[in-house]
């Protein structure tokens, strides 16, 4: 002690300029160091760290090394799961819909709810539907058409009379009518195109005859001309006088006999000419009649095809205006009140519109599900997960909490996946909730019977590696300080698995604990701390 006292220094108290004083120390005459002492000062600190390190190395190090959470190696049961989700399908859903169009004024119910029959779905504006207006429309257009038409002058009055009393004449009826004046004027023009070839044919004959006669008339002017031509011909020969005019004279006959027959045949010619003219006229007057005659069936064909037609088309309108009729009845009685009611009970799946839109007619209002009709929902699973199931089998939803205690869903059938028939099956479950409505997803976990084996783990335990799968085990070392954890690659066989757990095979005695979480990476071989040291 006296070495350190003769260090210190002396504490005087010195004033300052403004009056105030202060503790400070008074410098002594310092001494000599002594190297014996340095060296001993600073063993004594070296020693004294070593102390301190050897004493908390153990803490030092724990905190350096990973930290890791364990669970042993027990017997225990698996039932692995089955996982899948499906779309909510309903089995003949109600659609509601409507005969007209109308305004939608409010929605009564929500998706969702369930209504019994006579529940009001939606309130309708209380006007008169676009269907009954167009229809009343197109009625009075169809009346105004169908009353010009029939009493337009051209329709006869047998067919008016038909028409207005709403007899309507057969096919068989119009066949008939048509085939008599068709057979008419086909008779008349056969008798027509006869007379008009008697006359063409008389005309005819009338100029070949006439034409024969002329012949003959030039025939004889040509022979008579021949017999002037021999006369003169003689007269200039050195003929004896006695043959000369013995000659002529028989030449002068033949000229005689030709004047004589020439005029024989023009008194023919007149003759011939007045009974063609007389025939030719007999026959253009029964050409005239019979053309007469087919103007008359020609007329009467066009008036019966015609009156046919229009006895047609007036049937038809007369017809289309009781349809109209009837379809305007039909409307009025159907027509919907100031609301749409449901009638089923069931729950509404889907309300297809919003106060202040327009619904059509025939358009799917809502959809109800009705009350007692399935639910249904699918989805595909491999050939092995399918074996590990059975018809009946109940599924749980994955996301439960969205979900009453009334749910329920069972397997109701396994059929082979049409997208890969050889390799997967489809599971259809029949579901039951009053929180599942059609179109919705959901998510089902189907779990296999359950297995017990010797060596169980939690899921978290399995690792995997570029081979194979492991479990990293926890052994113990002792040491001078304590004992040390050292982490151990196990390689592992895993037999099943549920959400939590999995069954292995190893080489492990089965009272082991293996690692499940840590705060950092852990490699075999590595030292580690367990998290409740």
């Amino acid at each position: 002690m006296s070495d350190f006292k003769d260090n210190e220094k002396e504490i005087v108290e010195v004033v300052e300029t403004d009056g105030t004083s202060a503790l400070a120390p008074k410098e002594k005459d310092k001494k000599p160091v002594n190297k014996k002492d340095m060296i001993k000062n600073v063993a004594i600190g070296f020693l004294s760290v070593m102390l301190l390190l050897t004493f908390f190395s153990n803490t030092i190090m724990n905190y350096s090394l990973p930290q890791v959470a364990t669970q042993s190696i027990s017997y225990g049961s698996i039932s692995p799961q089955i996982r899948g989700s499906g779309t909510v399908s309903a089995e003949d859903p109600y659609n509601i819909t409507v005969k007209e169009t109308r305004k939608i004024t409010g929605v009564a119910v929500k998706e969702g709810a369930h209504v019994e029959i006579g529940d009001v779905i939606y309130y309708l504006e209380d006007n008169e539907s676009e269907e009954l207006k167009s229809a009343k429309e197109k009625l009075d257009d169809a009346e105004t058409s169908y009353e010009q038409a029939l009493f337009s002058g051209d329709v006869p009055d047998d067919v008016i009379s038909r028409v207005r009393s709403g007899s309507t004449a057969t096919m068989d009826s119009y066949q008939l009518k048509l085939k008599e004046v068709n057979t008419a004027y086909d008779n008349a023009k056969a008798l027509a195109d006869a007379a008009t070839k008697s006359k063409e044919y008389l005309e005819k004959l009338k100029t070949t005859d006439a034409n024969a006669i002329e012949y003959n008339k030039l025939t004889y002017e040509y022979e008579n001309a021949m017999a002037a031509y021999e006369i003169a011909k003689i007269e200039g020969s050195d003929m004896s006088k006695e043959d000369k005019e013995n000659a002529e004279r028989q030449w002068n006959l033949d000229t005689q006999d030709n004047k004589r027959e020439q005029t024989e045949l023009a008194t023919y010619k007149s003759q011939i000419e007045l009974s063609y003219d007389s025939k030719i006229l007999e026959a253009t007057a029964n050409e005239t009649e019979a053309k007469k005659q087919l103007e008359d069936a020609e007329k009467e064909k066009t008036k019966v095809t015609t009156a046919i037609k229009t006895e047609i088309s007036l049937c038809q309108q007369r017809d289309k205006i009781k349809e109209l009729k009837e379809k305007i009845a039909k409307l009025e009685e159907e027509s919907v009140g100031a609301s749409i009611k449901t009638p089923v009970a069931g729950i509404v799946s889907s309300l297809a519109k919003a106060s202040g839109e327009t619904i059509n007619a025939d358009e799917a209002a809502a959809v109800i599900q009705v009350d007692g009709k399935d639910m249904t929902t699918s989805f595909s699973v491999t050939n092995q997960q399918a074996q590990k199931l059975k018809i009946g089998d109940a599924a749980k939803p994955q996301n439960a909490w969205m979900f009453g205690d009334d749910f329920k869903a069972t397997l109701i059938s396994i059929k082979n996946d049409k997208t890969d028939p050889a390799n997967r099956k489809l599971l259809t479950f029949k579901v039951e909730s009053k929180d599942i409505t059609p179109g919705q997803s959901i998510s089902l976990a189907i779990g296999e019977r359950s297995v017990d084996y010797d060596m169980v783990v939690p899921n978290s335990a399995i690792k995997t590696g570029t081979a194979s799968k492991f479990v990293l085990v926890v052994k113990s070392k002792s040491s001078p300080l304590g004992n040390r954890y050292i982490a151990t690659k196990v390689d592992v066989d895993v037999l099943a698995s549920d959400d939590n757990y999995s069954a292995i095979t190893a080489a492990l005695d089965g009272d082991e604990y293996v690692i499940t979480t840590s705060n950092k990476p852990v490699k075999s071989g590595e030292q580690v701390r367990l998290a409740n040291n």
